[in-house]
């Protein structure tokens, strides 16, 4: 039936073709469920918001107080791996892409976003991208703050060693990277903290529906070539986490949002609550975000940095052309890729010959799971039979342990995904 309406529509001008029918049927749908959603819970989503507006903060003004990087002596300060601006630097015109207001003030909450850079199975990890995003919900304005790895914040390790940089202050807690974020971009304390390792992140582009993950992720992470290199390339993290913002908000409201958003809590590692966050997009919701005014979500940059930094859209065209001249720059010299799915079923054949010593199989499988690892596996079938095996062996071990609450999360969060994968967002490209 599908395809007879598609002839007749190539046919004929004018008639209409199934896919924009198709949408906006299940926009109306949408429409529909988010306004049942909404009269049968809008009084506990009113309460949500009203936590959510308890635990704002009034922004307090810090600055005057000086910054690591102030504290150091000249001298110290030009053996730093990214020198600080001159005072007579033109900062404002060379960032006025970034934000051309002044930092959103009011009651303020912060969410730090932390791209962790770890190796499959290992637990260790740095902070390879951080973005904190800074919310008033009183105004409906975001601020994405993007804070460079190699941004110098005092550690305690010797000079020389060049240690002392803000992606070595992740540690498993997150307490002391959250604080260390705070006092340099000066928003108040930040609480709460999304984290997303590298395989999380390929399924995140996959459930938002970019045809090609692999390369995109690929982008965001590359700064070889780029003049600007990680002030660049953490730019180029913002401009897309403010577009997808900007596209897909609408999806985390109502019914399917109040699902995406529980599932997606799953997803991630997070200290954030269903409850927090459904209050949050309520209260948003209630301002029109982010269409109620043009500067709803803005980006801005520690104002350490003289550089000037290029506006390069997450497209098929800007990704593909970079890592381009990455792969020719890299020449004869790129490092042999791993093969993660045969990595992954040697695991899995070692942890099903340990199956008698459970506790040997929590130890091997706890970081795989943890990490998602077999979200770096393209084909989705053998993916599936990879993760299946791999959580059911984790599964049934850690109840063999008496571990029962983490058994628990194990398999809600295998459901969670399956839910994410099953329904993800269509992309506009990409």
């Amino acid at each position: 039936m599908l395809a007879g309406w598609w002839i007749l529509s190539s046919i004929f001008p004018g008639f209409p073709s199934p896919a924009p029918v198709v949408h906006k049927a299940l926009h109306a749908v949408k429409l529909l469920s988010d306004e049942v959603y909404l009269w049968a819970g809008e009084e506990k989503l009113r309460d949500a918001a009203d936590r959510v507006h308890d635990e704002a903060e009034e922004e307090i003004h810090l600055d005057t107080v000086r910054s690591d990087t102030e504290r150091l002596s000249v001298e110290r300060r030009k053996r730093l791996p990214i020198l600080r601006i001159t005072e007579d630097s033109a900062l404002r015109t060379e960032l006025r892409h970034l934000s051309s207001l002044p930092p959103v003030g009011g009651k303020l909450l912060n969410i730090l976003v932390i791209g962790i850079d770890s190796r499959l199975s290992v637990r260790d990890a740095r902070a390879d991208a951080l973005h904190l995003f800074t919310v008033n919900p009183d105004s409906g304005i975001v601020e994405i703050m993007s804070i460079p790895r190699d941004t110098y914040t005092d550690l305690g390790y010797p000079d020389t060693t060049h240690f002392n940089i803000i992606a070595n202050a992740k540690t498993p807690n997150n307490q002391l990277l959250m604080r260390k974020v705070s006092e340099l971009t000066k928003r108040g304390q930040i609480k709460y903290y999304i984290e997303v390792g590298f395989s999380q992140a390929m399924g995140i582009l996959e459930i938002l529906g970019y045809s090609d993950p692999v390369s995109t992720l690929q982008f965001l992470r590359t700064r070889r070539t780029l003049a600007g290199g990680d002030l660049q390339r953490a730019h180029n993290q913002a401009v897309f986490l403010r577009q997808n913002l900007i596209d897909k908000f609408s999806l985390f409201t109502g019914a399917t949002g109040d699902v995406i958003i529980s599932a997606g809590l799953k997803f991630v590692t997070t200290n954030l609550t269903r409850d927090f966050c459904l209050g949050l997009v309520y209260s948003l919701t209630q301002k029109n975000f982010p269409h109620h005014r043009q500067d709803a979500i803005r980006l801005r940059m520690l104002p350490i940095y003289n550089i000037r930094l290029r506006d390069m859209i997450a497209d098929s065209l800007t990704i593909y052309a970079t890592l381009d001249r990455v792969q020719r720059s890299l020449g004869e010299t790129e490092t042999h890729k791993r093969d993660v799915t045969l990595f992954l079923r040697n695991v899995n054949r070692r942890a099903m010959a340990d199956s008698a010593r459970p506790g040997r199989v929590a130890h091997r499988l706890r970081r795989l799971v943890e990490q998602r690892a077999w979200l770096q596996i393209q084909d989705k079938d053998t993916r599936v039979g990879v993760r299946d095996t791999m959580t059911t062996l984790l599964d049934q071990a850690l109840r063999k342990l008496g571990h029962m609450d983490e058994a628990d999360r194990v398999v809600a969060s295998r459901e969670a995904e399956d839910l994410l994968m099953r329904n993800h967002i269509e992309s506009e490209e990409r």
